[in-house]
């Protein structure tokens, strides 16, 4: 039997952030696959033996010294001053040099929110597992149905097939640790995602324009929604279908 479990529930078990409910989605599923069953027997394993005491030692003085010298003055928050200490109670040359990789990230990494920057690498794991939608219609009445009781919210779902852009269908995700829904849509050879959750308020906001590791994304407020369209579609277009879902 081909495994059907959406891979960020699997990724998210395995990575300790799942919630009850989902926790328990997972741990049903697994005594009837042996596929996902070994994947996630095998991760325990390679965990255990990282922890193992023997991998573990007391960094050089030098070295700490080095990595903080690495550091603008002006990013020597408090924030980062307790990322050091936890790296120096981790201890272990190899972990310092993983941590050297992430200072050069952190104080390296293009402009952008990171919420915005989970959306764009959320877009790109869709295209490359396979797994852009979980139900598959052009039909609003048989998409906006589905989320029903695997949502606490009901995302508006309006099919734009008379201006271009034709509904192609659905499927949960994750961001920051609570699920979204997102609408797929297609336009010519482009997939757009369109993530939307609940506003935090009931204000309108304009839509603003970002573009991260190539991708356009677009972001706006309404109805009560956030709203995020991700796309490698033109900017101009990409507008136009935003402006749409914006009335």
């Amino acid at each position: 039997m081909d495994c059907t479990i959406d891979r960020h529930l699997l990724e998210g078990y395995i990575d300790g952030e799942l919630n009850f409910e989902r926790t328990l989605e997972v741990e049903a599923h697994l005594p009837s696959c042996s596929g996902c069953n070994s994947e996630v027997r095998n991760w325990k394993e390679v965990r255990g033996a990282m922890q193992g005491s023997n991998l573990y030692h007391r960094a050089p003085a030098k070295l700490e010294e080095k990595i903080r010298g690495l550091v603008p003055r002006e990013n020597r928050s408090e924030p980062f001053s307790w990322f050091v200490r936890w790296v120096w109670a981790g201890g272990g040359a190899a972990f310092a040099t993983a941590a050297l990789l992430l200072v050069f990230f952190m104080v390296g990494r293009p402009a952008g929110t990171s919420e915005d920057q989970e959306i764009v690498s959320s877009h790109v794991r869709s295209l490359m597992a396979d797994h852009l939608m979980d139900v598959i219609s052009t039909d609003q009445h048989t998409v906006k149905p589905w989320f029903d009781g695997k949502l606490d919210f009901a995302p508006p779902v309006e099919d734009l097939k008379e201006q271009g852009y034709p509904l192609a269908g659905g499927r949960l995700d994750y961001l920051e640790n609570h699920t979204v829904a997102v609408l797929v849509y297609h336009r010519a050879l482009h997939d757009i995602n369109l993530y939307i959750w609940p506003a935090e308020d009931k204000n309108v906001s304009p839509i603003h324009e970002e573009t991260l590791q190539g991708y356009n994304v677009l972001c706006w407020k309404k109805s009560g929604f956030e709203f995020r369209a991700v796309s490698d579609l033109n900017v101009a277009e990409l507008s136009d279908f935003a402006r749409l879902e914006t009335p």
